[in-house]
């Protein structure tokens, strides 16, 4: 399997992957039971989804329930351009007999990419082809993992992608972990728009930007500092001065300044540019709306201007970003 990393952030955006070569989009599911089989066909959905909203069909699969469906396949069960994922629950481990272990090692060995969900991680463990160091591992699992391989580092998260192999701890988080590998492959504005119209949005981390939630977090509850990012936020298109957001508060420039100082280490109107930019990188990632509009709804008084802050903070260029979000395509 190729070594190149995937790490999808929590944030709004994942960064651009240099290499694309274990993202395919032809998956072959293998469901530990028919008890599972429902997490596969979930998956799938997502992919059909994603094949909905693209307006083509780029994505294709198959699914094998349990397995002795392998005996009924003349040929291999994964190519080297599919991405094999392996489906199991999250109450009994899957550990397959001996012969079994190696048809399921040539498969992984084959694969583009190996995705693991819930008890299929014992899988790659038992057949000695994990060749990855960090994973995310189901609750009830952890103590056999960490048994059967010592030094392997457990993902805290739900799902976790590193180097060629993807992992979810349950049959739920197996829908998130498709999405991610989806929106890693097709860019952020697919990711978005499929996780939308899965009903898999988080409201909260929606209407709140990723800079004023960071900024938030740092003011550690100071209700002048708050009001003050929240102004900001409000105020993003008519940028306000820093006397007239202190004047909102009643306070005086000089406090406002202070404070901004000790507890978020910047001054105002440095925190300010930041929550502009966060928006403007928004903009590019999930609408197709052209850079001088975008620097208008943001409160730069040019394009220019814009782009060369976005690269000092970001140190990419906003028209990189805009090429990721669509899967290397511009925008209509």
């Amino acid at each position: 399997m190729y070594l190149e990393n995937l790490e999808p952030s929590r944030s709004t955006f994942a960064p651009p992957i240099a290499c694309k070569r274990s993202l395919s989009g032809d998956f072959v599911f293998l469901s530990q039971g028919d008890e599972v089989g429902f997490a596969a066909e979930a998956c799938i959905d997502v992919l059909r989804s994603a094949n909905r909203l693209i307006g083509d069909e780029v994505y294709r699969w198959s699914h094998l329930r349990g397995e002795d469906s392998l005996d009924a396949l003349d040929g291999p069960v994964c190519g080297p351009d599919q991405t094999l994922v392996l489906i199991g629950g999250t109450e009994n481990p899957w550990q397959p007999t001996s012969a079994r272990l190696r048809d399921l090692r040539a498969c992984i060995r084959n694969a583009a990419r190996v995705c693991v969900v819930g008890a299929a991680v014992f899988v790659p463990l038992g057949a000695g082809v994990l060749g990855t160091k960090r994973l995310s591992v189901h609750p009830n699992f952890r103590p056999g993992v960490v048994e059967t391989a010592a030094g392997l580092d457990l993902h805290e998260g739900a799902t976790c992608h590193h180097k060629a192999l993807s992992s979810a701890i349950s049959p739920a988080s197996a829908i998130r972990m498709i999405v991610e590998l989806v929106g890693a492959r097709d860019g952020e504005f697919i990711r978005s728009a499929l996780s939308n119209y899965l009903g898999l949005s988080e409201p909260d981390s929606a209407n709140m930007a990723g800079e004023h939630w960071r900024y938030t977090r740092m003011a550690r509850g100071d209700v002048v500092i708050g009001e003050a990012l929240s102004i900001m936020l409000d105020h993003l298109e008519d940028t306000l001065s820093v006397g007239q957001i202190a004047g909102l508060l009643d306070v005086s420039p000089r406090k406002l300044e202070r404070g901004f100082r000790e507890l978020l280490h910047q001054t105002p109107l440095k925190v300010y540019r930041d929550l502009r930019l966060d928006r403007a990188r928004s903009l590019m990632a999930q609408t197709a709306m052209p850079m001088n509009e975008i620097s208008v709804a943001c409160g730069f008084s040019n394009v220019t201007l814009m782009k060369k802050w976005f690269i000092t903070k970001y140190g990419e260029a906003p028209e990189q970003v805009r090429r990721h979000a669509y899967g290397g395509m511009r925008p209509n």
